[in-house]
């Protein structure tokens, strides 16, 4: 079905619209396509990755989420390839934890400025992002994720983790994977060196030699962790 503006709010619309493509003011947010902070072959990857959690008891979560594309997004594939699993998903919905971010600027050398980061967001604006992208079975939690207790989830089939800084990742992982199911999965997003979020590549590569996984970064960022399927 073919949706139609209003008149007035198209005539509203199109003069912000020719206001930002005159001054670059609001550019991002009136044109551009590409919402999301993964490229193609890594939202590819993610999506082979619930598909090889779909046989594993257990739910799907993501930590860290922001204002929900990727949430939208595997969700919505999920739901298309007849997955029928719990989704949840994690965030402060506020910006980083000040203490998270005293460390990084700190002990990791980083900007003052990633301070304030993500921190135009609300629990609610997420909500009603799931509710009118059209997402189903999806449950938001407001938390911190170096704090949350992952084991009131029930077992873990995949978990994407994706929440920048050292702390919350090296307080987070071993509690996800201790409620992570056996054979179950975990991503670690921009496990990269040299870059703002680096903090993350730190904190992957401490977790998987305490327990004697091998080193797997996949598409440049991507921290794969699988559980043995026997333990």
């Amino acid at each position: 079905m073919v949706q139609t503006m209003h008149p007035v709010t198209k005539a509203v619309y199109t003069l912000i619209k020719d206001g930002s493509l005159k001054t670059g003011i609001f550019d991002k947010k009136m044109f551009s396509v590409y919402p999301f902070q993964f490229s193609p072959q890594q939202l590819i990857f993610l999506t082979e990755c619930v598909s090889r959690a779909a046989s594993i008891p257990g739910c799907c979560a993501e930590v860290g989420c922001n204002r929900g594309y990727t949430s939208a997004f595997l969700s919505r594939f999920m739901e298309e390839s007849g997955i029928r699993k719990d989704y949840y998903a994690i965030d402060t919905f506020s910006g980083f934890v000040s203490d998270h971010v005293d460390h990084e600027v700190k002990a990791r050398g980083k900007s003052e400025s990633i301070r304030f980061k993500m921190a135009d967001n609300k629990k609610s604006w997420f909500d009603r992002s799931m509710e009118v992208t059209g997402v189903k079975g999806l449950t938001a939690i407001q938390a911190d994720a170096a704090a949350f207790d992952y084991a009131t989830l029930g077992p873990i089939a995949f978990c994407l983790l994706d929440v920048d800084l050292y702390v919350p990742i090296a307080k987070a992982l071993p509690r996800i994977y201790e409620n992570l199911s056996p054979g179950g999965i975990i991503v670690v997003d921009d496990c990269a060196p040299n870059q703002a979020w680096d903090g993350a590549l730190q904190a992957y590569d401490e977790f998987v030699k305490s327990v004697n996984l091998p080193h797997d970064v996949r598409h440049g960022k991507l921290g794969l962790i699988e559980k043995p399927a026997t333990v």
